[in-house]
């Protein structure tokens, strides 16, 4: 699943990439969650890997692009998951 937040407080897509390096561990924590989160300066990419899930931020010129892929177990909490990191990326961009 992919969603697309368009950026509203930036200009320039590393900022909103260096700003969400700080927040998204946060947002992992929030759901209790251990994940590895690798960060691709290069790309201004930010991927988390955990038990049941994959995330991947990848920050374009005019939005951030989120993909979640969910395992079986966390599905029925997809909608809930994806709220809150558009909600967290919303403060960054």
């Amino acid at each position: 699943m992919e969603l697309k937040v368009p950026y509203a407080q930036i200009t320039d897509k590393k900022q909103g990439y260096e700003e969400a390096k700080k927040l998204i561990p946060e947002v992992i924590a929030k759901f209790g969650v251990a994940a590895d989160v690798h960060n691709d300066d290069a790309t201004s990419t930010l991927k988390a890997k955990g038990s049941g899930f994959e995330a991947k931020i990848e920050f374009k010129d005019s939005e951030a692009v989120v993909n979640v892929d969910l395992g079986f177990l966390l599905k029925p909490f997809k909608g809930k998951i994806l709220e809150t990191i558009e909600k967290q990326i919303k403060k960054v961009v």
